[in-house]
Formats: structure tokens, C-alpha cells, sequence
């Protein structure tokens, strides 16, 4: 394999599908890496497209149009796209791109699917993301990266089952700045809350972002199955103050619904929440009513008929800045020091 100093003399090719919902994320990306380079050392960015060619029979082929031979390819993939297509599409891209001689692969996940099965916490299952670790970091395989580039995991432990480096995001700074300029309101008598015990450590981290002297909540419930939650009670003082609920994920939103029930229900003053990666399944928009504003980021494709309830903070700004430093190598982790 090159040496590191080799690979940042080699030209930059940044590969999306131009017909799925992350192309747009891919231009803003490529977009912000252009302005960087304008400020800063050039070091050669392009942007290209991955065709997919599907079958009658439900296969599909994945074809790179530009040319990758000793070229750095760096593979930005659609979040919104089914969980196993999401999988065999990036082995297939990673694949076509070592055939193609490409001199490295960086996979960017904006989110990553499978994440929310890290752990054997019953008998008789698989531990998907480590499954999915090995397909992407062995080289044996065939359809490996050498590096991976993804935000705000689910589990931090995650890291570890990648047997290559990985670069692991977090959107707060960006989130909190975007609280303070847009809405100063939420930061009024502000309690950041946990929507479960397992949220706390993410919850403390936000709200060390905003401030020192910010306290948290925590919501004691138990998921009765994957749709269904119980809320017990609220652990924090939460009377008159403006909640904000902080989480990585939100799907059907059910989580968040019962978690705002509960804290009304404690006189909370206004709701509102925060998550990184917005899947929205399911009924989301009835589970989310009474929340007074969603945040979320770009992460996921937001359609814009959500009558002003959920707001999309782009995150592209981040990605871009973390590409370019992987492939200048500097460091990403003074991103959130």
C-alpha cells in the first residue's frame, strides 16, 4: 500500500449515486471541500457518479463512470436506502473500485444502518454491525475501505469492530451553534433531557456544549417492544423550563412522544427535540405533534412538507471539512476538542 505522503499527491474523487436522495448531500460536500481549498492548500477534488443498473430479477450492478485508477476514491452512501441494498451496494462500489486500481477507499456514512445491533442482548442473534464491520474492513474479503467516516454513532463501541481506521463524527458543536443563532429562545431556563437512561452520556456531552452550568434530565422508561414504549417517570426537575430531548436516532418517534407526555405532564414549560438521524417511519408526524420543534440534520433526506415542525441543520460543512483533512492528513479529532 502507498505510504500516507504517496496518497495525498494523487487526485481525489468523491462518488455518489446521482439518482438516489444523498446526491444533493454529495454536491454539498464536494461543494464545501472546493471552498476549503480556496482558503487552504489544494489537494485536487472531483465529484463522480455510481450507476446502478437494476434487473427484472432484483439484482442490480454498480458501475463507477470516472476512471479510479490511482486515484483516492472517497464513497458517499444513501442513508435512506433499504438496510440490505444500503450493505451490498457499498461491498459492490468498494469492490469495482479496487478493480479499478483505485490507490485507496475512504466509505463516508452520513448514517450507519445497522448500528442499533451492536450487541448479543438475547440468545440466538446475530451482532449485524460487526457482521457488516467485517465485510467493509477485511481485506480478504474483497470489498473493503481503508478507512470509514460516519456520524454520531449509535455506540461508541462500534469503533471497534472495524479492523481499519475509523473517523468517528459528532454534530454537536454544530447543532449547538445553530440553537444559539437561530432559536436563543430554546436556550431560555433550558434543561437538556435524556429520553432514556441509555441516552445519558450523550445527553451530559450536549449539554456540556451549551454550557457549564446546564442540567439535565433523564426519562425512566422501558421499551416494551420495538414500537411500543412505557414511560415511568421523569428523574430531574423540569417545571417551568424549556426541554430539549436529545437522541442519536429517531424512527416512528414514539420515544419522543411519550418522553414530551411525560414532561408536560411535569409542567414543563415548552418541548422540543433534538436527533441526529431522522429515519422517520412509520406514523412519525401524529407521535411527533406535540413537540413544539424537531431538530435534525441532513443526514437522512427531509422532505419539506412537515408544516415547519421539523427543521434540517446541514451537516455537509462537518463531512467536508473531515474528507479533506483524512485526505491532507490532519487531524480530525481537534474538530471537538
Amino acid at each position: 500500500m502507498e505510504s500516507t505522503k504517496e496518497l495525498n499527491n494523487l487526485e481525489n474523487i468523491i462518488l455518489a449515486d446521482p439518482e438516489s436522495k444523498v446526491w444533493n448531500f454529495a454536491n454539498a460536500v464536494y461543494n464545501n471541500i472546493v471552498k476549503i481549498e480556496s482558503e487552504r492548500s489544494r489537494i485536487g477534488f472531483t465529484l463522480g457518479k455510481v450507476e446502478i443498473r437494476n434487473f427484472p430479477d432484483g439484482e442490480f450492478e454498480m458501475r463507477i463512470i470516472p476512471n479510479t485508477r490511482l486515484k483516492n476514491v472517497v464513497y458517499i452512501q444513501d442513508s435512506s436506502k433499504e438496510p440490505a441494498k444500503w450493505w451490498v451496494e457499498m461491498m459492490l462500489v468498494n469492490n469495482a473500485a479496487r478493480r479499478g486500481s483505485a490507490a485507496s477507499v475512504i466509505d463516508v456514512l452520513p448514517y450507519m444502518r445497522w448500528s442499533r445491533s451492536e450487541k448479543k442482548d438475547k440468545p440466538h442473534i446475530a451482532i449485524a454491525s460487526k457482521v457488516f464491520a467485517d465485510t467493509i474492513s477485511l481485506p480478504c474479503i474483497g470489498s473493503h475501505a481503508d478507512r470509514m467516516i460516519a456520524l454520531d454513532l449509535h455506540a461508541e463501541a462500534i469503533q471497534g469492530f472495524f479492523n481499519i481506521p475509523f473517523d468517528a463524527l459528532y454534530s454537536y458543536s454544530d447543532v449547538v451553534d445553530y440553537i444559539k443563532t437561530k432559536h436563543p429562545e430554546i436556550t431560555d431556563n433550558l434543561i437538556i433531557v435524556a429520553p432514556d437512561t441509555g441516552s445519558t452520556a450523550r445527553t451530559r456531552a450536549f449539554a456540556k456544549k451549551i454550557g457549564n452550568n446546564i442540567d439535565i434530565a433523564i426519562i425512566d422508561k422501558r421499551r416494551i417492544s420495538g414500537e411500543r414504549v412505557e414511560v415511568y417517570h421523569v428523574v430531574g426537575e423540569v417545571e417551568g423550563k424549556n426541554c430539549l430531548l436529545v437522541d442519536d436516532i429517531l424512527s416512528s418517534g414514539k420515544t419522543l412522544g411519550e418522553a414530551e407526555i411525560a414532561l408536560r405532564n411535569k409542567g414543563a414549560r415548552r418541548v422540543y427535540a433534538y436527533a441526529t438521524h431522522f429515519v422517520g417511519s412509520g406514523n412519525y408526524m401524529e407521535n411527533l405533534k406535540g413537540l413544539d420543534k424537531v431538530m435534525t440534520t441532513d443526514t437522512f433526506y427531509q422532505p419539506a412538507n412537515n408544516d415547519g415542525k421539523i427543521e434540517a441543520i446541514s451537516i455537509a460543512p462537518l463531512f467536508a471539512e473531515a474528507i479533506y483533512r483524512a485526505r491532507n492528513g490532519e487531524s480530525i479529532s481537534e474538530l471537538f476538542q
